[in-house]
């Protein structure tokens, strides 16, 4: 401030009013301030221009109760006359003036606000040092600790009388002093403050606990600016330093526990999140249900409930922080299970303990000791809706540093949020081996060669999408070949595909065409998925729920075709005895119900031996043509292996493949098991029919050849060393023959197959008209045709052809 200011300066310090006069280099007053006119009155036209020693009173002393202060430095107390006639005492500084060369700026401050912005110095001083809560401490130039207030003192025992004069080093060595006294160096160095600095250490009184302050330091100055030492203030910050990182632990795990549904995966997601940050080792025991999928303990309601052990649990995460203790021997330490386990069922609380760690192979664990070392244990019980699932052992080592009721509330709430995760694994591996099982029951058990054709399959199901398949038998030594697959995930997945299953089944039975079997699985699937079509003036459309796939194929051996049709499903590769390789050319529907389109039907012929490879994969990472090229390259080299053979080379293809595609996208990651994207491999190799064993004439529409066939069976019974079945089979041949005759259009076909142990006699005849089983009544002089069939056979049926249809009839010729 100039000394023209016609304000007085105000003190930041003290609070004291200051007046600036500006004297020259020959002591004469070149500026007078107003504020120096109210203290002395003087106006500036008085002074200005007079010597400065003018002004002074007569010479005295410095007061006596400062004898130490009198003239110190560049400030000096001093008597000034006053305008009338009295004297006044007053602090001068000098300082050079800035605009003024050679000349001095005086300022003028009363001694009597000096005395009382001394005093109030003197209280804050007093209360810093001796009733203040936070920690004080005065060190000099040298890093010696000078002065320390009671605050101080309460630090956990770290200072005491003995540490006046020494350095932060030697007074708390065990802390991070190394880089407090940098710090201190470089404040002494810059004059700039070190704000919030970090001490941390266990403490004299406290050596089982770090603990934590938040620390200050600054610089100390006399009026001259002459370093005199340093300052610090301390607070302790210890819990909440600890909440900190607890919290960030718990949003941590929040991140990672539970980004699995698997139950082993999380209990060790679990494990990594605990250690070190809340303990020295850990270990995740599960009861052994519970990897299943089901409850620990399930119990009825007449039995009582069963005592679990600590043999029932099963560990599935561990981990060590192996930089707080030295391994010896083979290395690692053996955690036991929680004992008393059936104590802790029945009152799942948190339990502490001081517990022994053997080594594994009984080597010393630590060295100079007998391969036992004592431990804090928190046990703490993983529950989920009310059950206890099993339990989670946080271990610190050596009886330094016990679990504090903050650690048993953190570690209470990680276990809780593992707990639901763990819960919900469970829930999920539940579900995924329901829908597992499920797929495998609607599977064909075990596919029996038919005469037809040779078949070898593998199925792994998944939850992640169903699939499904089947070989059936059909009239007349046919067989279908039926393959689906969807991606809806679970239960609802495979009910979906076991639904599928049953439909297809009974339209097989009703001797349908491919092309209609599809047809009418396309409104079962609507109907299941709630398909609407889409309306014409709704530009969004409709949409089905659910992407299913299908493929049907049916196999005549008495002629060797094949016909086949597909909604959205891959064709097979079929394989010729020669061993070139083809896939069909047919043409490839939309999947089931997601369309009124219908998959139309593709007839081709095959040659005996001929190998069909029928793949389905929905979860193959691999595009629809990179599954097709592989699968080509690898029949090329076997396809006329035995099926068995041939199958396992198909597979260890697909598994090469997907280990490869697993190792690309993630080279740390390990290859899924094999059938873990729910495959299915289904083989068939085609079979014919030969002469010997079908038998076909033709007639006319005429009464009088119902004799004649029956003759003609008759004979070729004889030829077959079936004559056990010729009483049945002729009785067959003439109620089939008399109908066509009475209802049918001539003319019409009788063929009689030989396929193993089944005698299957045909009526072919030109009318579309299907017969009806009728329950004649005893009066009733007709109608027990097809009663007698059906009563004198295995199984009868109707078919319908494009220029007719056909009545058939199988005999068990073991059972005849």
């Amino acid at each position: 401030m100039s000394a023209t200011d016609e304000t007085p300066r105000q003190s930041l310090e003290s609070g004291t009013t200051t007046a600036d006069v500006v004297v020259d280099q020959f002591g004469v007053i070149a500026k007078w301030s107003a504020a120096a006119e109210r203290c002395l009155g003087f106006t500036a036209s008085e002074v200005e221009g007079r010597a400065a020693c003018d002004l002074l009173a007569a010479r005295q002393a410095a007061r006596p109760d400062e004898p130490d202060r009198a003239c110190r430095g560049r400030e000096a107390p001093v008597a000034l006359r006053c305008r009338d006639g009295s004297t006044a005492a007053f602090q001068v500084r000098i300082c050079p003036a800035a605009d003024h060369p050679g000349g001095w700026n005086v300022a003028l401050t009363p001694m009597t606000e000096i005395s009382t912005a001394r005093a109030v110095d003197d209280a804050v001083l007093d209360a810093l040092f001796n009733r203040s809560p936070t920690s004080l401490c005065v060190y000099d130039p040298e890093l010696r600790l000078r002065r320390f207030n009671p605050a101080a003192r309460g630090m956990q025992g770290v200072f005491d009388e003995d540490s006046v004069g020494r350095t932060p080093d030697e007074i708390w060595p065990d802390s991070n002093a190394d880089a407090f006294e940098i710090d201190m160096r470089r404040v002494l160095e810059t004059g700039v403050p070190r704000i919030e600095f970090e001490k941390r250490g266990r403490p004299p009184e406290d050596r089982e606990h770090e603990h934590v302050f938040r620390t200050s330091i600054f610089r100390l100055e006399d009026p001259s600016g002459d370093v005199l030492g340093l300052a610090t203030t301390a607070v302790e910050i210890t819990e909440q330093r600890r909440a900190e990182q607890h919290i960030a632990l718990l949003a941590q795990a929040s991140s990672v526990i539970g980004t699995s549904l698997d139950v082993m995966e999380t209990g060790q997601q679990l494990a990594d999140v605990s250690v070190p940050g809340l303990a020295d080792a850990i270990a995740v025991d599960l009861f052994a249900p519970v990897l299943a999928g089901e409850d620990p303990a399930p119990t009825s309601p007449a039995s009582p409930p069963p005592v679990l052990t600590s043999g029932d649990l099963l560990r599935v995460g561990m981990r060590f922080a192996c930089d707080r203790f030295d391994l010896a021997g083979s290395g690692r330490p053996g955690l036991p299970y929680p004992s008393s386990v059936a104590s802790l069922v029945r009152t799942p609380e948190p339990r502490h303990e001081v517990t022994e760690l053997p080594a594994d192979d009984g080597e010393p664990l630590y060295r100079g000791t007998g391969g036992r070392r004592s431990a804090y244990s928190l046990v703490m019980p993983v529950t989920a809706r009310g059950t206890v699932l099993g339990f989670v052992s946080f271990y610190k080592f050596g009886l330094t540093d016990p679990f504090t009721e903050f650690d048993v509330m953190t570690c209470g709430e990680l276990v809780s949020r593992a707990a639901l995760c763990i819960d919900n694994a469970r829930q999920y591996t539940r579900e995924h081996d329901t829908a597992r099982g499920m797929q495998r029951d609607f599977a064909p058990q075990g596919v029996v060669d038919h005469a037809a054709v040779e078949t070898a399959h593998y199925f792994a199901p998944t939850s992640s999408e169903a699939n499904w398949f089947d070989v059936i038998p059909l009239s007349g030594a046919r067989v279908a070949l039926v393959l689906a697959t969807t991606d809806e995930a679970g239960l609802r997945g495979a009910a979906t595909v076991g639904r599928l299953g049953a439909a297809v089944h009974t339209l097989t039975h009703l001797d349908l065409s491919p092309e209609e079997v599809l047809a009418r699985l396309d409104g079962v699937v609507k109907s299941i998925s709630g398909f609407q079509a889409p309306d014409p003036d709704d530009h969004r459309g409709g949409a089905a729920a659910m992407d299913l796939r299908c493929v049907y194929a049916v196999y005549d051996p008495a002629t060797g075709g094949l016909v086949m049709s597909s909604a959205g499903h891959r064709l097979p590769v079929v394989a010729r005895p020669d061993g070139e390789l083809y896939v069909p050319p047919a043409a490839v529907g939309p999947p089931l119900g997601t369309s009124d389109m219908r998959a139309k039907a593709e007839e081709l012929g095959l040659e005996a031996g001929s190998t069909l490879v029928f793949s389905s994969s929905f979860s193959d990472a691999a595009s629809p043509a990179d599954v097709q090229e592989r699968l080509m390259r690898t029949l090329s080299a076997a396809a006329t292996a035995p099926l068995r053979e041939l199958k396992e080379k198909v597979l260890d293809s697909t598994r090469a493949a997907s280990a490869s595609s697993a190792s690309a996208s993630s080279p740390s990651s390990s290859s899924s098991p094999p059938g873990s994207a729910g495959e299915v491999l289904l083989l068939a190799r085609t079979q014919r029919l030969s002469d010997d064993n079908v038998s076909t004439w033709e007639f006319p529409a005429d009464p009088a050849v119902v004799a004649t066939a029956r003759s003609l069976v008759e004979h070729q019974l004889c030829v077959w060393g079936l004559d056990a079945a010729a009483f049945t089979t002729e009785l067959v041949v003439s109620e089939l023959v008399t109908n066509a005759i009475r209802y049918g259009r001539g003319p019409f076909g009788l063929r009689m197959i030989r396929d193993r142990q089944v005698l299957i006699c045909e009526v072919s005849d030109g009318s579309a008209t299907a017969p009806h089983l009728r329950y004649a009544r005893s009066s009733d002089e007709g109608g027990r045709g097809l009663f007698l069939i059906a009563e004198l056979t295995d199984r009868w049926g109707t078919r319908f052809g494009t220029d007719g249809k056909t009545i058939w009839a199988e005999q068990d010729l073991a059972a005849a």
